[in-house]
């Protein structure tokens, strides 16, 4: 049961950020170059998925994306209520709070806000928001978890 709670109170954490700092920063039209060579503050609309994937112009394709989105976070909403340990609860939760962040945006303004642009000094890599690194913590803590259990039954074939 409290790992559940841990995966609740994380998407919930996820979620909640996500929208605060979107509140904040679609008010303003300014740039700022965060880490100077590498992230810089960008506003942009991401109609398509990851690395802009699969670009949606009109509406139907939108409304697949919603439905697609929102078959993925109930599929690891059971993953997360399920979870057997603190590293899968976390992980999963951080996946679904980054997701509904996601979805969100693209239930009300059809693309998603994306603000983060990542590169390496000239060469542009991507630009994503918070919901998207929550979701990428989010799968390095299931990696880690893996990681770990896959040593810990290579110690007790030991």
């Amino acid at each position: 049961m409290k790992y559940r709670a841990l995966g609740g109170a994380c998407a919930g954490m996820a979620l909640l950020l996500n929208l605060l700092i979107e509140n904040i920063l679609m008010n303003t039209n300014e740039k700022a170059i965060l880490i100077p060579g590498l992230l810089d503050f960008v506003q942009t609309w991401n109609r398509g998925v990851s690395f802009s994937l699969f670009w949606q112009g009109g509406n139907s394709g939108r409304y697949i994306l919603i439905a697609i989105l929102a078959a993925i976070i109930i599929g690891v909403g059971i993953l997360a209520w399920r979870a057997g340990n603190s590293f899968a609860a976390m992980g999963y939760g951080l996946i679904v709070g980054g997701a509904l962040g996601n979805l969100i945006d693209r239930i009300l303004y059809g693309p998603v806000f994306d603000y983060l642009f990542l590169h390496l000094g000239t060469v542009p890599l991507f630009v994503f928001n918070f919901s998207d690194a929550a979701i990428s913590a989010g799968v390095v803590l299931l990696v880690a978890d893996n990681l770990m259990a896959a040593k810990a039954r290579s110690n007790v074939a030991h």
